[in-house]
């Protein structure tokens, strides 16, 4: 089921904020009181000069007064933000680029009231060689991207149940048409079957390529012996594509694949066993221009009251309701580098707000400590 989030932050908080007119307000004033001893002195040389018609100098004072109170008015209403009816020019301060949000100013004509927004990349086609995981991760992206006003988003996850990177070696070696491959880009998701990872590769404009293991291989050094060859081949084929990790969550205690025999059954020891093969594995490795840490706002999330909901019963995979919605706004928000605060995105169906402070809060901790599971606000 489709759900919709909101987030309003910036926009608002930029609209109060943006602007400073106290220099405004204070130049009127001087102009008003200045136009005003200017009448007086003209008021007196005339009644000092027109003798007999007082009725004319009483008109001629009071039409003048009228006229300058008028004008001045109409300057206050032309520079007081309060009175103003804005009319904003945009214009761009920084380009968007992928993984660097661009930035918009706004400014008024009339008023010279401003404010900046930012604002994301036009496009995002994101190819996923992955599993269940990936597809978890990215199932709510293409609503979020469109809903912060990318332009074109085509998001492909090509699956295959629990793949290892070892299984993705061999899959290219041997082209096994052994993925299906979820595929959205227009606003629905699709499944082709039988597809080989060339297939997709062989498109060649992916701005995003990402990739991982499986989870139980996710903390075990001896489960990365083909991450080079994968992804040498991966930028071989497409050498102008962002190859990005996707750094994944562990089990959450309780589950089943999680026991004594398995990262001595806690959910802590395994995300920091996945974190250091990270650290001393696939970043050493250089072939990856990013680390995304989804896992990190997954664990973050589980910190919070609602770490109930994060997954499904199986303590593996993510939830549809919640989980999926905390992945994908990390994802987005590593892939445009846009601020948490400054999105405003929506799907269908209202989430609680509750939900929607747990979601943008695990987001933030984990971009501002990609490694790290931040203690949830939202407690018990």
């Amino acid at each position: 089921m489709k759900k919709l989030v909101c987030l309003s932050f910036c926009l608002i908080l930029t609209l109060f904020c943006g602007c400073n007119n106290n220099n405004d307000t204070q130049s009127n004033y001087s102009e008003v009181v200045i136009t005003e001893e200017v009448v007086i002195e003209n008021t007196t040389n005339t009644s000092n000069n027109v003798q007999g018609d007082d009725n004319m100098s009483s008109a001629t004072d009071i039409s003048s007064k009228s006229e300058i109170l008028t004008s001045s008015d109409e300057i206050s209403s032309k520079t007081d933000p309060q009175n103003c009816s804005h009319k904003y020019n945009e214009t761009i301060e920084q380009t968007a680029q992928l993984f660097k949000a661009g930035t918009k100013k706004y400014s008024c004509q009339n008023c010279g009231d401003s404010y900046t927004k930012e604002y994301p990349i036009e496009s995002i086609k994101l190819l996923s060689i992955s599993n269940s995981y990936g597809k978890n991760a990215l199932w709510e992206l293409y609503d979020i991207c469109k809903s912060e006003g990318v332009k074109n988003v085509d998001i492909a996850v090509m699956y295959i149940a629990g793949c290892s990177l070892d299984q993705h070696w061999e899959n290219i070696q041997k082209s096994n048409a052994a993925y299906e491959v979820f595929r959205n880009n227009n606003g629905n998701w699709t499944s082709t079957k039988d597809c080989t990872i060339d297939s997709l590769l062989a498109e060649g404009d992916w701005d995003v390529i990402t990739t991982q293991n499986s989870s139980g291989l996710s903390g075990k050094a001896d489960g990365y012996k083909n991450l080079n060859n994968v992804a040498d081949y991966i930028k071989a084929k497409c050498p102008n594509s962002k190859l990005i990790w996707h750094l994944i969550w562990g089990y959450q205690n309780g589950s089943k694949w999680l026991t004594p025999n398995s990262y001595n059954g806690d959910e802590k020891f395994m995300y920091e066993s996945i974190v250091n093969c990270t650290n001393d594995i696939v970043i050493p490795s250089g072939k990856f221009d990013s680390v995304a840490p989804i896992g990190a706002a997954i664990m973050n999330a589980r910190t919070s009251k609602l770490k109930d909901i994060v997954h499904l019963d199986d303590g593996s995979h993510l939830s549809e309701e919640f989980g999926y919605f905390v992945a994908a706004f990390t994802w987005y928000c590593h892939l445009t580098g846009q601020g948490v605060y400054d999105t405003n995105f929506a799907a269908n169906v209202m989430i609680p707000s509750e939900e929607l402070n747990i979601i943008v809060e695990s987001a933030k901790n984990a971009i501002d400590n990609p490694y790290k599971i931040t203690q949830s606000y939202y407690t018990r």
